[in-house]
């Protein structure tokens, strides 16, 4: 029996410098030191782009001591997309270009050429094998959930199976689950005796174990198991032990010398949990009960090929900023592959295609804004450098309509190199997309509240704690429950709309703070959600605008009454973005209220002093509900990063505020996030037919 052993070590775009420091303390240096202590353990590795990338700054003997390894023929390295994009979701020439800077920096640092990669999220889908023919890679690893999914039975997880698309073959190894729930989290003589039993049943073959690094001391728990208590060095003396009928092995050197064990073509796939994740929070968590059920009562591991969530795309409708940043990414592709340019411009469109800050499961991913917003940075500077290319460095001003996040309805994107944004008039005339391009910052992305299925934890008795360390067994992160502070149900507030910018509320009389924040604040009108026809568009050297218009209703008591809105946004080279609005009431009866335009904006931190509202001249932090009776001028200030923004009202305004707060998932348990905040205007509308007219002005300061 042959076990192929391959860690997987990735840190995201965007990620703090402390994480990088503690996983390399806690996990990769050690691990490394581990195999250099043991030249008869053979694995192979993979470090992602944005890990390298640091390694060379701050761990270069570490990158040395890898080296070395592989000059030993120990260790055989695997490529992959540098940056850790999904190959699958990205345009061919992009993941192409990814594997092609992952390939050159493995030949420069460890001296090698890598005949497989590694898969991000064990995302595959059928068409891979073509769409990355021209890279010349030999095999990748993908779970045993594709070969049950495919129909194979339990005996073919082991081995190799190819693959082909248009001729083009690969060879798939199916890295089992058995393993990957053994390794590092039980004893080693369990893996030993499920390596065992395997070969007895199904004779000389490989078991391949490809997971990540980071369950190797970085996972809660695991340093003082897998370190501390020494199950790693257990585990290599275990293998060891057991060299009479097995050995660790490379995977391309498996290859080399073994026939494959069949044919195979695999659906739309990933690991089991990732399906279950993508699906809607209502239908991921009865799947979850299904499983828990079918393992009750002893029958999931017959029927689990039969039985599957969704497909890693479906993220991309569950999370509309998971879209919004998707679609974008593919719209500054598409820029630059028109233009032919490459270098930096280029470099950062791959990194901004980093999957993490994309997708939400057991790990923070799209919940964690400084993930989101390295993503958002690097699309701002590759598209403020294709533009400039182009158009050279100003003043200009630019304005495209089109379909950019393929949802049905035109959007308008407005340009200036200062600023660039984009609206939604299908969407209540409302902006995603308030890119500050100097500062590389998308002021208007905060997350969207919405109900997840691990919140069902808060309403339910905790599970039982988990095994103490010091008994065979650590448990692995599926298996701990965890909240970081108490009384988290109080956050459990779901909106009923997407956020975004500009967005219109009609306010009845009892609604205040309290109430919109909630939100319970009896809404009147349908200004959020209701689509706006395009009157007009266009663009000067100056300026770039589009005018919107919606006929529509107050669903006040005694109406519905009568209501027409105008918006026109204008973006004005120089870095002004202005809306104005004419709001028409033609009914006598309709009565007074009140219009609340709200900006959802974010400075990623709440409790940082430098990062503020400043209203009226007076400080305000970002991390409490307030109200201010009226205001004529504000000002975000974010004093780290050198930006502030005047936010300006045609005429004084009662401001709202409160800090949009989300309860999600990670490693370490459930946690409350600061997500950006809601900062509402609110003027009076009068009674009877009138025209009101307003302007709301964002400039940078």
């Amino acid at each position: 029996m042959t076990l192929l052993l391959v860690l997987h070590a990735h840190q995201p775009v965007g990620n703090f410098d402390r994480v990088f420091a503690q996983a390399m303390a806690d996990c990769y240096r050690p691990v490394v030191q581990a195999l250099a202590a043991y030249p008869e353990i053979r694995c192979g590795l993979h470090f992602s782009g944005p890990l390298l990338l640091w390694m060379q700054r701050r761990e270069p003997e570490l990158l040395e001591q890898i080296a070395a390894l592989c000059d030993r023929g120990q260790v055989e390295m695997l490529t992959g997309g540098f940056y850790e994009p999904l190959l699958a979701s990205v345009p061919a020439r992009d993941a192409l270009a990814q594997i092609e800077l992952q390939t050159a920096a493995t030949q420069r640092l460890f001296g090698q050429t890598p005949s497989g990669f590694w898969l991000a999220e064990r995302i595959w889908e059928p068409s891979l094998p073509a769409k990355l023919a021209p890279a010349g890679l030999g095999y990748t690893i993908v779970d045993d959930t594709h070969f049950y999914y495919a129909g194979l039975q339990p005996k073919d997880m082991f081995g190799f199976h190819l693959t082909e698309r248009e001729g083009h073959t690969l060879a798939l190894f199916p890295t089992h689950k058995d393993l990957r729930y053994t390794i590092p989290f039980r004893e080693p003589e369990e893996t030993i005796a499920f390596l065992r039993e395997a070969l007895d049943k199904y004779g000389p073959t490989c078991a391949t174990y490809g997971d990540d690094m980071e369950k190797f001391g970085l996972w809660p728990q695991t340093w003082e198991w897998v370190f501390g208590q020494g199950w790693l060095l257990r585990f290599f003396e275990a293998l060891l032990a057991e060299q009479d009928w097995l050995v660790t092995g490379l995977p391309g050197q498996f290859i080399a010398a073994h026939p494959p064990a069949g044919r195979v073509y695999p659906p739309t796939a990933s690991y089991e949990e990732m399906l279950t994740w993508a699906l809607p929070a209502e239908a991921s968590q009865a799947l979850e009960g299904l499983i828990h059920e079918l393992q009750d009562e002893g029958r999931y591991e017959q029927v689990r090929r039969f039985l599957r969530g969704g497909m890693w795309d479906n993220f991309l409708v569950k999370y509309r900023e998971s879209n919004l940043m998707h679609k974008r990414m593919l719209w500054v592709s598409g820029k630059l592959s028109e233009r032919g340019l490459a270098g930096p411009a280029r470099d950062h469109l791959l990194a901004a295609q980093c999957n993490c800050a994309y997708w939400h499961g057991l790990f923070g991913g799209l919940y964690l804004g400084h993930l989101r917003q390295a993503v958002h940075s690097n699309l701002i500077a590759a598209e403020a450098q294709a533009d400039q290319a182009v158009l050279g460095p100003g003043p200009w001003a630019s304005c495209t309509v089109t379909d950019l996040d393929r949802d049905g309805w035109d959007e308008v994107v407005l340009a200036a190199p200062e600023m660039d944004t984009v609206v939604h008039p299908g969407y209540g005339g409302s902006l995603s997309v308030l890119n500050l391009r100097a500062a590389r910052c998308n002021l208007a992305d905060t997350l969207t509240r919405r109900r997840e299925a691990y919140h069902r934890l808060l309403e339910q008795p905790p599970a039982p704690a988990p095994a103490a360390l010091g008994e065979e067994s650590v448990p692995s992160i599926h298996e701990i429950v965890a909240f970081k502070e108490e009384n988290l149900e109080r956050l459990l507030i779901y909106d009923w709309y997407q956020r975004a910018c500009f967005q219109d509320h009609l306010l009845a009389p009892g609604a205040d703070l309290r109430k919109f924040q909630a939100p319970d604040y009896g809404e009147w009108g349908d200004l959020i959600t209701g689509p706006f026809a395009v009157l007009e568009h266009g663009a000067d050297q100056d300026a770039a605008w589009c005018a919107l218009r919606r006929e529509s209703l107050i669903f006040a008591p005694g109406g519905p009454f009568p209501l027409a809105v105008d918006k026109t946004f204008r973006l004005q080279a120089g870095g002004r973005l202005s809306c104005a609005y004419a709001l028409s009431t033609t009914h006598p009866d309709t009565p007074a209220c009140r219009l609340a335009v709200e900006l959802n904006l974010t400075l990623l931190a709440a409790e940082d002093q430098g990062k503020r509202l400043e209203i009226n001249s007076q400080a305000y932090g970002l991390g409490r509900a307030f109200a201010v009776e009226q205001a004529a001028e504000l000002r975000l200030v974010n004093e780290p990063d050198g930006l502030a923004l005047r936010i300006l009202p045609s005429a004084p305004a009662a401001v709202w505020h409160y800090p949009v707060e989300t309860v999600s998932n990670s490693e370490s348990g459930l946690e409350r996030t600061y997500q950006g905040s809601s900062l509402s205007l609110v003027w009076p509308l009068p009674a009877g037919a009138a025209e009101t007219r307003l302007e709301l002005s964002l400039e940078l300061a």
